[in-house]
């Protein structure tokens, strides 16, 4: 049962909304499953060790209808990510034929470099200014296949990063809590490069133990001063989440990094599963309503667009 503190009256979004000010949502996801499917969704199997039951995802994900399921907030800008399309560089081609107003601010595109093609897919990604961001995911059970490539996966991971380095694109990357030793190792490697840690490092162990060993491992990550965290994927998390059960994470995050290292996100439409925008910016305002005006525009808008847009606050 959620917990009575999210509100869910269209008037106390509006409330809602009016406090928390501008936006920049940090991860959407819009797809087109009939021009370019994403693998997941042709299986609705595949992931529900990890997602849970999403038949009820829609085809086709738009990003009309993620301005008509974020109304009435005054959101300014978001950043997509894509989640697995057949055709990585057609669909950010796709969502920049959308973004007639400006709303998206940068495309994170999805490659990996441990594929012989990565180069030249990075050399495409090029092509699409909004193009701003790379994720490499080291989450197995996102992986649609495996590379066909004999080379060691370390090397490639190593030479794709140096890549990303030099081309002045942001690594985001996907992991969990036992390769995060390995990420701070990478971003002290490259320390010019900008890297996101996904899903604040995807935590799995729930318990009030758990809490404290990922903290702990997010804070030996956050010693790299080059890398910054999403705070987003709250239903894929925590399933059937309240907003007590978040705080403890989310503050625990917030303080390793600094607001100014953590920008929060919707992942829509996943997180509808779970959830809808308005319940989540409600927690997201519950969770932080003690903070200072300053270090809530940094989380709520401010780091997005600094790290993903490629430039100051609007």
């Amino acid at each position: 049962m959620r917990s009575a503190n999210i509100i869910r009256m269209p008037e106390a979004a509006h409330t809602v909304a009016g406090r928390i000010g501008p936006i920049v949502d940090s991860n959407v996801h819009l797809w087109e499953q009939p021009r370019n499917p994403v693998f997941w969704l042709e299986d609705r199997t595949m992931l529900r060790a990890m997602i849970g039951d999403y038949d009820s995802l829609p085809d086709t994900y738009t990003l009309a209808d993620y301005e008509d399921a974020t109304s009435p907030f005054d959101v300014r800008g978001v950043v997509w990510s894509d989640a697995g399309a057949a055709d990585p560089v057609a669909a950010c081609e796709q969502v920049a034929a959308q973004n007639t107003d400006g709303q998206v601010v940068g495309l994170v595109a999805l490659a990996d470099p441990t594929d012989p093609g990565f180069e030249r897919l990075v050399s495409a990604f090029g092509a699409t200014t909004l193009v701003t961001s790379v994720r490499v995911r080291l989450v197995p059970g996102f992986q649609p296949g495996s590379s066909t490539t004999t080379a060691d996966p370390g090397d490639r991971l190593v030479d794709g990063l140096a890549l990303l380095a030099e081309q002045g694109l942001v690594a985001t990357i996907e992991t969990g809590a036992s390769e995060l030793a390995r990420v701070a190792e990478l971003a002290r490697r490259f320390p010019r490069l900008s890297v996101v840690l996904d899903h604040f490092g995807w935590p799995e162990d729930l318990s009030e133990p758990g809490l404290r060993d990922h903290l702990a491992l997010l804070r030996r990550i956050a010693d790299e001063p080059n890398v910054t965290t999403r705070i987003d994927a709250i239903g894929t998390i925590f399933r059937d989440w309240d907003t007590d059960t978040l705080r403890p994470w989310l503050h625990g995050v917030v303080k390793a990094f600094g607001p100014e290292r953590c920008m929060l996100g919707s992942d829509l439409p996943i997180e509808t599963l779970h959830a809808s925008f308005t319940d989540l910016y409600t927690a997201y305002d519950t969770i932080f309503a003690a903070f200072s005006a300053d270090d809530r525009r940094l989380l709520f808008s401010d780091t997005t667009r600094r790290v993903y847009g490629g430039g100051t606050p609007a």
